[in-house]
């Protein structure tokens, strides 16, 4: 029985004190924490774990240096603080970045603001900090960042923060959460809330691989939905306001440009724009901010947020020369703002908390940093409103990286002896003790130690261990959130077969389904670059034309 297949039984059978709708990164943080401090919780996801906004980021957890400008200090400070958290228990997924920031003459920030703002941000942090931040002088920048432009420079420095992957962080949280006794199940959707004397007691779910339609009972219902927060507070009580008012952001990844992170300052608009590392062949560039248009499911890259990104990029590295087919990859997601008026870029980042005449509590706003943060102030909140008895919050203690004890390590020596180093480290690295339940599926069948494909060192044993022990039920799970692959030059086409193989025996789907899988995911890959279409020939032309 594969891991998802045991928590359908168990969604299925038993009450809980809490459930939770949405397996973004707040509902994962949420349902560890509550299952950590022993409460019964059962999470449900419509889609795949981080399928929506959580994995569509900058892939930053940092304190939000230009939020300070706006005079958001709190919200800095606390950012600042659950960064040095999530540094020390997720190390493998969360790891330091240099930052380097250039400022130019005519920019909208003078370099004595950038200086004050730096100095700021270091003190925030204070003993938590990674390291102090620098000036640069034309030598050191020059080593630095060769290809930046240094045209009318005014200043340059450096700070550090830190970069993630963050699908497989909220993964991470997904699964502690299981092995403390939660139950997260994905791809089964919400059909409607149930009452009983006026309060809410459960929901009507269906598993939407199947088909099955099922109830399941709760004491308190959670919405912790992002961007999609609206709908399913008006799913509980149809008078429900608007609260929240979600921005659209695009990110590019394209070909290796600098050698360490920039944050610079967009001409256009005066934004300022990451050009971030993304493993050791590719850049990724984001992002906009623009009003959701049609539906949060249907999000994609339009060519003027493209063009907007190009120009910022051939601007502050003039030899970059970066077009359109250039670009390997682009996603786009939505921001769960709270309602705001005025530009999307001085709107807080701060969240809220809401519990409705129904009784549904809903999670909303927030930013992927201090997702932990927000969830042990909702569930402390929960459990005082509701009268649950819920233990100490020990998410900043317990490491979501399982240590490997020496005994297991032992049992498999044998079997670790006849695989490259590199390889069990890298497993080791990657998975914790789920590397040993990989060494298990190579123990009974060897082949699977073969590469994926000649682009990438991921080997088959690992997409068989993603479809059975991490709830991975699609190609786009394997290929977009649970590796990277999807977002590379080879988009990972060159490893279809052997994946239709693997998803046949190990996902057990037949083989029309795996087809049509297949199919899903070449339509996936041409709606995130219908964009180019547009650039055949087609003027050059700004997102942001006229905008001073």
């Amino acid at each position: 029985m594969s891991l998802r297949d045991e928590q359908l039984a168990r969604l299925r059978t038993q009450p809980f004190d809490l459930l939770v709708v949405g397996g973004g990164i707040v509902g994962a943080g949420l349902a560890r924490d509550a299952s950590m401090r022993g409460l019964r919780v059962a999470l449900v996801e419509q889609g795949d774990f981080a399928g929506g906004t959580s994995s569509k980021t900058s892939k930053l957890i940092h304190g939000g240096l230009r939020y300070l400008e706006h005079g958001h200090v709190r919200l800095v400070s606390e950012s600042l603080r659950e960064r040095h958290v999530l540094r020390t228990i997720a190390p493998h997924l969360v790891w330091p970045l240099w930052l380097t920031l250039p400022v130019y003459k005519g920019g909208v920030r003078s370099a004595w603001k950038i200086r004050a703002g730096l100095a700021l941000y270091d003190l925030l942090a204070g003993q938590r900090n990674i390291r102090a931040h620098r000036v640069l002088s034309s030598r050191r920048l020059m080593a630095a960042e060769p290809r930046l432009n240094r045209g009318a420079l005014r200043l340059a420095a450096q700070y550090t923060d830190c970069q993630m992957d963050d699908a497989r962080l909220c993964l991470a949280n997904i699964l502690q959460a299981v092995s403390f006794g939660a139950v997260c199940a994905n791809y089964v959707r919400v059909l409607g809330f149930t009452r009983a004397q006026g309060r809410l007691c459960g929901a009507s779910l269906e598993d939407t691989r199947s088909g099955q339609v099922f109830e399941a009972s709760a004491a308190v219902l959670v919405n912790a939905t992002g961007p999609w927060s609206d709908a399913i507070r008006r799913m509980s009580d149809r008078q429900a306001g608007t609260r929240l008012a979600p921005t659209k952001g695009i990110h590019l990844v394209v070909p290796r440009l600098t050698q360490h992170g920039v944050f610079f300052q967009a001409k256009a608009d005066g934004r300022m724009v990451f050009l971030l590392p993304y493993g050791e062949d590719y850049s990724l560039v984001g992002t906009t901010e623009t009003p959701v248009r049609g539906s949060l499911d249907a999000l994609h890259a339009t060519p003027e947020e493209v063009q907007y990104l190009m120009d910022e990029v051939n601007g502050i590295i003039p030899d970059a020369g970066l077009e359109a087919p250039d670009i390997v990859a682009a996603f786009a997601g939505a921001r769960p703002l709270l309602a705001f008026t005025g530009s999307p870029t001085r709107a807080s980042r701060e969240h809220q908390f809401e519990v409705d005449r129904y009784g549904l509590v809903s999670l909303m706003g927030g930013k992927f940093t201090t997702y932990r943060a927000m969830a042990r102030q909702a569930l402390d909140m929960i459990a005082e409103r509701f009268d649950l008895r819920a233990d100490q919050c020990l998410t900043d203690q317990v490491a979501l990286y399982d240590a490997v004890h020496p005994v297991v390590l032992h049992r498999w020596q044998d079997l670790a002896q006849r695989i490259a180093p590199e390889l069990l480290a890298r497993l080791l690295a990657a998975y914790g003790t789920g590397a040993f339940r990989i060494l298990e599926l190579l123990e009974f069948e060897p082949a699977l130690r073969q590469p994926v494909c000649p682009h990438h060192d991921v080997i088959q044993a690992e997409l068989a261990y993603m479809l059975r022990d991490e709830m991975a039920c699609t190609i786009s799970d394997l290929l977009f959130r649970r590796t990277r692959i999807a977002y590379s030059a080879c988009q990972g086409l060159d490893m279809l077969s052997a994946l239709t193989d693997l998803l046949h025996r190990y996902g057990r789907l037949p083989r029309e389904r795996v087809l049509e899988q297949v199919e899903q995911y070449h339509r996936q890959l041409a709606d995130s670059l219908s964009f180019r279409a547009a650039f055949n020939g087609e003027p050059r032309s700004s997102l942001y034309a006229g905008v001073a």
